[in-house]
């Protein structure tokens, strides 16, 4: 019997870099296996499908870096601050990932196609959405159903547009549309 010659988790960050750079139905099988070198039978086993693929680089992407964001909007700060420092906290780049947030990037290219992208992608935005209504509920904002919707609307939006704008357009779109939101 072989063993596994790989790392899953090396293979999914890299995964989840191709597909964020290509887009997700422009990479093939046979891209998967130029990106991280893993011949094309062990990935099938391990994964069963290139969709398997995917559903778990969403499932590594979410335990290691959107849960630990999402646990911002449980601080005990000013709600402007608070959500200023969860939606920047998505912007930053760097040598594993672009600004933005791999699920909604994901999701606006799969979810109208795929169920089980779209059913993860409304339990993220629940999450966030819990998140945010607690955090205003908690320092008495008005309005904070309303709120809380065009905030949770912001973030899908301000997570697409970091494709196109520029990093001080991102942060004055963010500073601007939380301000006025939440006066």
């Amino acid at each position: 019997m072989r063993h596994k010659e790989f790392n899953s988790n090396k293979v999914l960050e890299d995964v989840i870099g191709l597909f964020w750079r290509n887009g997700i139905t422009a990479c093939s099988i046979k891209d998967i296996v130029a990106e991280t070198n893993v011949n094309r039978f062990s990935l099938y086993k391990e994964f069963e499908n290139k969709e398997g693929i995917l559903l778990k680089a969403l499932e590594l992407y979410y335990s290691r870096y959107t849960s630990k964001q999402i646990a911002i909007l449980n601080q005990d700060k000013p709600s402007k601050d608070v959500l200023k420092e969860f939606y920047f906290s998505y912007l930053i780049e760097n040598s594993k990932h672009p600004a933005g947030c791999f699920m909604i990037h994901t999701a606006s290219e799969l979810a109208d196609h795929n169920t089980v992208i779209k059913q993860q992608l409304d339990n993220y935005i629940k999450e966030i959405e819990d998140g945010i209504q607690g955090l205003l509920e908690r320092n008495n904002e008005n309005n904070s159903k309303t709120n809380t919707i065009r905030l949770s609307g912001l973030f899908c939006s301000s997570m697409c547009f970091c494709l196109i704008q520029s990093p001080k357009e991102r942060l004055d779109y963010l500073n601007t549309s939380i301000d006025l939101i939440l006066n």
